[in-house]
């Protein structure tokens, strides 16, 4: 392994993915500096051998000057996943800021930054690659990340750093909340209840997928100053998806919902959640679950030489234990 040796920053290692690039870093040889901004939080990575916890705010331009001093690499995870646009910013993008400034002034090697694939809307249409404008809508995580992604390159620009920026799309496995959790309770019930016949299609992605690009991202030299979708490249339905899980759970039977009335409810949910201050531009995101596009993910196979490993049905085979573990699946 190339950063077999060094010493890796991880911003939001105690979050899903974050620990998942934690404990695989970690297994790998490499000294990790593992940020946590809740006590509590970094209990989950007490133990690990090679992983340093060091408490600290990504916000925080002193502390996170400090939590970089000496690392090789910094893999940004961080980030405010909802709330208010300009609360979202202020993680997203000036905290963004400052692990930039911070792995500069720390003179890393390399930043990996996370993204997301979410910078380019619900309105990308058809083959979705790295070259198309960014056209986050109106949701704040959407529009925060996207402003992010700018704030990463024009800091790593002014500081002649070298990054990379990954985009991952849903990702999945064991420990995650929304993607595994959430919806293993909506597909064990009987039948699943969906858009129509769900065959619009779904994004999932495997954790270790995500983080193994990850790696490559902080030592290929092919990805200085580039952005990599992360995504299943063909994408399954969302049929497939839920009934994936559903199947864990002893059942395929499905109930389509007609997509109309969901479509003409869709105006008035959005104004509901404006009021709140978080947009989510629920009659695009209707679409959106019904569309077909595709998440190329040519140009890390061009570039990196990396394709995704872990099928899905493998995926959401691994994640049983853990959904035993926790109590949804018996």
């Amino acid at each position: 392994m190339a950063l077999m040796g060094k010493t890796a920053l991880v911003t939001g290692a105690t979050g899903f993915l974050g620990g998942a690039l934690t404990r695989r870093l970690a297994g790998e040889g490499v000294r990790v500096r593992a940020l946590a901004r809740q006590p509590h939080k970094a209990a989950r990575l007490q133990g690990i051998q090679g992983v340093e916890i060091v408490m600290g705010d990504i916000t925080d331009a002193a502390q996170m000057r400090a939590a970089a001093a000496g690392c090789h690499v910094v893999f940004h995870g961080a980030a405010a996943l909802r709330g208010p646009l300009e609360a979202q910013r202020r993680v997203n993008v000036e905290g963004t800021r400052q692990v930039i400034r911070a792995a500069a002034a720390a003179a890393a090697e390399r930043v990996v930054h996370v993204s997301t694939i979410a910078v380019y809307g619900y309105a990308a249409q058809g083959e979705v690659n790295e070259d198309l404008p960014l056209t986050p809508g109106r949701v704040p995580y959407n529009i925060s990340k996207a402003e992010g992604e700018a704030a990463a390159r024009e800091e790593a620009a002014r500081h002649g750093l070298a990054y990379s920026i990954i985009r991952p799309a849903m990702i999945y496995g064991p420990g995650s909340g929304m993607w595994t959790a959430s919806l293993f309770r909506l597909a064990q019930r009987r039948p699943v209840i969906f858009i129509g016949a769900g065959s619009g299609c779904a994004y999932p992605i495997y954790v270790d997928d995500v983080v193994d690009l990850m790696v490559r991202l902080a030592s290929h030299p092919a990805a200085v100053g580039e952005a990599f979708n992360c995504a299943p490249d063909p994408a399954p339905t969302w049929r497939e998806f839920l009934l994936a899980y559903a199947r864990l759970a002893g059942h395929e039977r499905w109930l389509g919902l007609p997509p109309l009335p969901l479509k003409l409810a869709a105006p008035l949910v959005e104004w509901a959640l404006t009021l709140r201050g978080e947009p989510q531009d629920v009659p695009a995101l209707v679409d959106f679950l019904q569309g077909r596009r595709r998440y190329s993910m040519a140009k890390a196979r061009e570039r990196l030489g990396w394709t995704p490993r872990v099928t899905l049905a493998e995926g959401v085979s691994r994640c049983a234990p853990w959904l035993r573990e926790k109590g949804l699946l018996r």
